[in-house]
């Protein structure tokens, strides 16, 4: 079987220049294995994208939206990442304060990270010791709604696995170890989900927990309901911080004290949660 390589001193330059292709034309993503040995991986993780839901009120009032891309089932599994995401042609991205096209999350913390954008296309890349990744956030990007938006709207954010010239896609620990190797087929080959951005009270889900619509339950929840509770002109559905409260995240956020609303209790049944304390939300 080849063995993936971590991008050699992160060039991704020449990945970002390869054209996209369907997911079919990168038979690689499978890394050589058959789909009964796929299904067979001890390690099933997933990477997601935030699913953000929201009215045309709350995008033009707020249209800069944070997107999370997050990995659930591989704590401890993987260091030497790589991926691409595709924004919707109608998003702009938003640079970070040092010109990055995407922020680190708590995930990747102990990890050394790239980001690289072209176009629509943002390449964010890890590396370093083994079993040095955690479930959570990997990244965060910034970005910008369209002036016009209105009900109806929807914004995809897609992954992808890609393979160039020289260069190749990786979610791996030990790329010599065959657990290792299935994971990183796994997720290519199943472990991806889209997100998007959807304009429109009517398409709003509820996700409890997840206070910051992440598409996932974390730590970060249980920080920003206590931001909410404590600095509202900061944090509440018209603070003034980027990253505050949306009607969509109060409506997740509400998992104690029967729908008595949202208070610090809420934040602490988020951390039980998250500590695996309880098993479940909202907390019996």
């Amino acid at each position: 079987m080849k063995l993936r390589k971590i991008l050699s001193a992160f060039a991704v330059s020449a990945v970002l220049t390869v054209t996209a292709l369907p997911m079919s034309a990168f038979a690689a993503a499978d890394g050589g294995f058959t789909s009964d040995e796929i299904n067979s991986s001890s390690l099933k993780p997933t990477l997601s994208v935030s699913k953000i839901n929201i009215s045309a009120e709350e995008a033009k009032a707020s249209p800069v939206q944070t997107i999370n891309i997050s990995i659930k089932g591989a704590d401890t599994k993987y260091s030497s990442t790589g991926f691409h995401v595709y924004l919707d042609s109608k998003l702009s991205l938003v640079k970070t304060a040092k010109g990055g096209a995407a922020a680190k999350g708590s995930a990747i913390s102990e990890l050394s990270s790239e980001t690289y954008s072209k176009g629509n296309c943002v390449f964010l890349a890890t590396a370093g010791k083994p079993k040095m990744g955690a479930d959570g956030v990997m990244w965060s990007i910034q970005v910008k709604l369209p002036d016009n938006v209105s009900d109806g709207d929807t914004f995809p954010i897609k992954l992808a696995y890609e393979k160039g010239k020289v260069t190749e896609d990786v979610f791996i620990d030990d790329p010599t170890d065959k657990n290792s190797q299935l994971m990183q087929a796994w997720i290519f080959t199943k472990g991806m989900e889209d997100g998007y951005i959807k304009i429109g009270s009517a398409e709003k889900t509820i996700s409890l927990g997840d206070a910051n619509c992440s598409g996932s339950v974390d730590i970060s929840d249980a920080v920003l309901i206590m931001q909410y509770v404590a600095n509202p002109d900061k944090y509440g559905l018209s603070g003034t911080d980027k990253n505050h409260m949306t009607e969509a995240g109060l409506t997740n956020s509400d998992v104690s004290g029967g729908n008595d609303g949202v208070t610090s209790k809420d934040a602490l049944a988020i951390q039980k949660y998250t500590l695996k304390i309880i098993s479940e939300l909202p907390e019996k």
